[in-house]
């Protein structure tokens, strides 16, 4: 996803139940949805999982509370990969953690697809409006994905690696809007259904703490009202297959 110059945008009165966000928030807040969104994007080795663990996540989250059940699940699952478990999950194998991200991510053996379209489309199928609405989103930010034929742009890690831009460069307005229109109109149903459904406590555990996260950053960003006019198909102008 590459980026343009945006210009930044008026705080308001935070919102919600869970008290003040700390200070500085939103930069925390966008390293956490960036972590998020590289464990969405490909599968990562055992190896890579423990090393990101002893580093200190989920530990290290802003947008996720120590007494946070799905925090505990990842810090279990975590902690069962390297050995240092209490015996209540097992330790998952390289080809365990393989199966599973390709019943998710790439076979949709879960019947949970990490798409927008697949869960907003009336026919649920990829690449229909909702991507295509997406894309006009981030064009809106100067933004493109520039690998959409690998991942499309409603794909899971695009549209938190969006949030994560837009919380970096002070749009707190239209980062609660994105979360509203698109990421939070899918990321529930996504999130039951692997945290349900998934073979390794890790994947499960994942998918329920990008929820938990992305639920405390709506909380934390002003109200905003939807955006009228959201372009769901393609313009008559564009080229099929440019990704802009």
């Amino acid at each position: 996803m590459s980026a343009g110059v945006l210009s930044d945008a008026p705080d308001e009165p935070t919102h919600g139940n869970s008290g003040a966000p700390p200070e500085g928030w939103t930069a925390l807040a966008a390293e956490d949805l960036r972590a998020l969104a590289w464990l969405h994007e490909a599968e990562r080795s055992p190896a890579m999982l423990v090393a990101l663990y002893e580093h200190g996540f989920p530990d290290t989250l802003c947008l996720s509370p120590p007494e946070q059940p799905a925090r505990q699940a990842m810090d279990a699952a975590l902690a069962a990969l390297a050995g240092r478990g209490d015996g209540s999950l097992p330790a998952s194998s390289g080809d365990e953690l393989a199966a599973d991200f390709a019943a998710i991510y790439l076979t949709h053996g879960l019947r949970a697809a990490p798409f927008e379209s697949v869960w907003l489309d009336e026919d649920h199928l990829v690449m229909q409006g909702p991507t295509f609405a997406v894309r006009e989103f981030y064009r809106r930010h100067g933004m493109q994905v520039l690998d959409w034929r690998k991942l499309a742009d409603d794909h899971i890690s695009h549209e938190l690696q969006f949030v994560a831009l837009l919380l970096e460069r002070g749009e707190q307005r239209e980062a609660a809007r994105f979360l509203a229109q698109h990421l939070m109109a899918w990321l529930p149903d996504f999130a039951q259904r692997v945290g349900q459904r998934a073979a390794t406590p890790f994947y499960a555990a994942l998918a329920m703490l990008t929820l938990a996260c992305c639920e405390q950053c709506r909380q934390w960003l002003p109200r905003v009202a939807p955006m009228p006019g959201v372009t769901t198909e393609p313009a008559a102008s564009s080229t099929p297959g440019c990704g802009r």
